[in-house]
């Protein structure tokens, strides 16, 4: 951690002044008995709302001699219930914040409360570290089949539940392709049975070694997906790590892989 300066206080200052009024903020200020630089004469001046946070947050961070003021005001403006009609702009936010205060060793989290973290020391790292697991996923060409059955848990960045919930993408989509009530496992092996398919792959008549090849790899990585990122039993002994951002990319390529293969499938029996 390093000690705030007047550029991190300016430039969040600036973000800040973008999200609340100019009544809550002479609100908060007086609430906390900090000094508002636009009312203590009793002249009403016109600075932008931005100016004013500043200079309050300048002159209470250095009468403290600790960025707790800053930090409590920033918490208080970043306070999740007032984005509940916003959520895009929510995390738009807490995203440019903290592309700043990761500089000096801190970030907001997602229940809006500033943690420290290890500070960044590159712009590089800072722009990587700001992205969120959509924007790196968009590097792997995603199937958005995949994507669109767990927007809210990637913005989240919540990888357990995520990964969960993209996974019951894969069995929705067979089971939507072939009339099934069937899941899991129990789905995948009764649509690809091999001497009475149910999904094939188009072109592939199973009447050769490659061709029964390429049919049981897609099964394969099927059940796959299902007993490492579906079967509730899997995630007991943590076959992957919740909290790692690498685990949760190599699942969901894992998923997209199968989503792709799928696009190329058609079924010829329907299962009761």
């Amino acid at each position: 951690m390093k000690a705030l300066d007047n550029v991190c206080v300016e430039k969040i200052s600036r973000i800040l002044g973008e999200l609340i009024s100019g009544t809550e903020l002479t609100r908060i200020l007086s609430k906390n008995n900090w000094k508002d630089h636009d009312t203590e004469t009793g002249i009403k001046s016109i600075s932008t709302k931005w100016k004013r946070i500043n200079a309050s947050m300048l002159y209470e961070i250095n009468k403290v001699k600790s960025p707790k003021p800053f930090f409590q005001f920033v918490e208080e403006v970043m306070t999740p219930v007032s984005f509940v009609n916003s959520e895009e702009g929510w995390y738009y936010n807490l995203k440019e914040i903290n592309l700043i205060l990761r500089f000096y060793g801190y970030e907001i989290t997602d229940a809006g409360k500033i943690k420290i973290v290890k500070a960044t020391e590159t712009l590089s790292e800072a722009i990587k570290r700001s992205k969120s697991l959509i924007e790196k996923l968009e590097a792997h060409n995603i199937h958005t089949k995949v994507t669109e059955y767990c927007t809210p848990e990637l913005l989240n960045e919540n990888y357990f539940h995520a990964i969960l919930e993209a996974s019951k993408s894969v069995f929705e989509r067979i089971r939507v392709l072939t009339f099934s009530n069937l899941d899991g496992n129990q789905l995948i092996n009764e649509a690809f049975k091999i001497n009475n398919p149910s999904i094939i792959i188009n072109g592939n008549k199973l009447e050769n070694n490659d061709e029964k090849s390429q049919y049981l790899g897609l099964k394969s990585l099927l059940n796959t997906i299902c007993y490492i990122y579906r079967n509730p039993t899997a995630h007991s002994p943590k076959l992957f790590n919740e909290k790692n951002e690498n685990d949760a990319i190599i699942a969901f390529i894992m998923m997209s892989m199968a989503h792709q293969q799928l696009d190329h499938c058609s079924c010829v029996r329907f299962i009761n």
